[in-house]
């Protein structure tokens, strides 16, 4: 099979995953009442939470808690767990060892904005911590928090300070250093994340001139040293960039741009945050897409975002995604095919892979369902001996499934059908 062919099969088989997937985005939290501003995550009990922002009259929001039990298909009703007389927004939350759930959010109670925490055994009773103190005085502005947890449990925050973008680090049950550490002079809206090579990626949007703003970024290691900036988009009004790390050591990054008449969401991917792949839009509305924020687990993306109720955007509602992390693979094929054959097809018990290449090391076989979860997976240290790998499959139902093969040649993917 040639690489032009693999790369039409592997498009055509990501057109089929999206047309199968083709359903509507969940509709997190709906109704009048401006809800934007969201973070999702999953916790140690394996349900999905999302903590957004209520604010019906721009000026005075409170954040509001919602769990789903069976991977965001239905929603709780939202309930309200910070509700105060000023506004409480931009905001990022945790869940730590010992299942103690941490929220960092803005504040402007106290005239000016400025970050705050609370705590919480069960995401709907919060304990109040008051202000986080960062270095700056009450009369600073610093607000948008996002906050991520290492390897060795401390915390690295991003957050808008009183001229730019900053971050700062807490060791394990200790402070935030009060550094103050620039990233970048004007950035708006950062975000961070760790890729699990130790690169940082620190995302955030800035003026480049006029009216005109675009996605930037940023790399490091040690949070002092960062890169030179690379500018990601070039449309002239791109913003709200959020990124995190892909199941093959990628970076991923989804961020909204207007292009006549709405905001959209686009992503683009890059494996060593210097060469972007071509963007792909994510929605394609005339109501307005903006403030997306994610997370990948199983081979999955679940997206959240802020969607507009009006064509002029004056109101939102959160909306939520799940869809396979199974695109574009096809574009990172190798010079030689990673498979050769995959037989029979349709298979009753049995799958045979067979490599396309002699000496094929560490074999890695995963099937997948038509939604994209990951069903079983079977791992090889040498398939080289017999030149091939079976999948015992009599324990799956019939219908269509994806095989995705990964070794030291390559990466690919492939549908197979069960018959019964």
């Amino acid at each position: 099979m040639t690489l032009q062919h693999q790369a039409r099969l592997g498009s055509a088989i990501f057109l089929l995953v999206i047309f199968m997937l083709g359903a509507d985005p969940v509709i997190v939290s709906g109704g009048p009442e401006n809800d934007y501003e969201s973070w999702i995550a999953r916790l140690t009990d394996d349900r999905l939470m999302i903590v957004f922002c209520r604010n019906p009259d721009w000026a005075s929001g409170d954040l509001y808690v919602t769990f789903s039990t069976d991977d965001g298909y239905t929603w709780e009703t939202p309930a309200p767990i910070i509700v105060q007389s000023g506004d409480q927004a931009t905001l990022s939350f945790l869940q730590l060892p010992g299942d103690t759930l941490r929220l960092w959010y803005a504040s402007n109670e106290t005239g000016e904005y400025n970050i705050y925490s609370a705590y919480s055994l069960d995401g709907l009773a919060w304990i109040l911590e008051g202000r986080t103190e960062l270095g700056w005085q009450p009369q600073s502005r610093y607000y948008d928090p996002t906050v991520i947890m290492e390897a060795d449990c401390s915390l690295t925050m991003s957050y808008r300070g009183p001229d730019g973008a900053y971050v700062a680090h807490a060791p394990y049950g200790s402070t935030w250093d009060t550094l103050r550490t620039q990233v970048a002079a004007g950035g708006y809206r950062p975000r961070i994340m760790k890729h699990p090579n130790g690169t940082y990626l620190y995302a955030y949007h800035r003026n480049i001139g006029g009216s005109q703003y675009e996605v930037h970024i940023r790399t490091s290691t040690d949070l002092t040293h960062w890169s030179t900036e690379i500018q990601l988009t070039s449309q002239g009004n791109s913003h709200d960039a959020f990124v995190n790390a892909t199941p093959d050591d990628g970076y991923l990054i989804y961020y909204a741009t207007y292009e006549y008449p709405a905001y959209n969401l686009f992503r683009r991917r890059s494996y060593n945050t210097i060469d972007w792949e071509t963007e792909e839009q994510i929605t394609q509305d005339a109501y307005w897409n903006t403030q997306p924020h994610f997370f990948i687990q199983s081979d999955n993306v679940y997206l959240i975002w802020a969607h507009a109720t009006t064509s002029a955007g004056d109101t939102y509602d959160v909306y939520f995604e799940r869809t396979p992390y199974i695109f574009g693979i096809e574009e990172r094929q190798s010079s030689v095919s990673v498979i050769n054959t995959l037989y029979p097809v349709p298979c009753r018990d049995i799958l045979t892979v067979i490599p396309g290449a002699p000496d094929v090391q560490h074999m890695k076989v995963a099937v997948y369902d038509i939604l994209g979860n990951k069903i079983m997976q079977r791992i090889t240290c040498d398939a080289s001996a017999t030149q091939r790998m079976t999948v015992n499959t009599s324990t799956l139902t019939q219908g269509t499934y994806f095989v995705k093969i990964e070794c030291d040649k390559g990466c690919y993917f492939e549908k197979f059908v069960v018959t019964r």
